[in-house]
């Protein structure tokens, strides 16, 4: 699995938005920055830093199946 996390200012949004997908799938994130991990751990430890940095309250998970789930 691949797991992305976007490194933007998620405001107004409340949460940091990590996006998991199969390793092969390419995403296409218009311009924005983010960081890209293989496991689920060192993904979570990236998104639990920027929203203490960022101020936000949660972290949500979105599954290439389109779901999401809070963190």
């Amino acid at each position: 699995m691949k797991w992305v996390v976007l490194e933007e200012n998620p405001k107004p949004d409340e949460y940091i938005a990590v996006m998991v997908t199969d390793e092969n799938r390419k995403l296409q994130l218009q311009g924005k920055a983010s960081s890209t991990f293989l496991n689920e751990a060192e993904a979570m430890n990236r998104a639990r830093e920027l929203r203490d940095a960022f101020g936000v309250k949660m972290i949500r998970i979105f599954h290439w199946e389109s779901h999401s789930s809070p963190a």
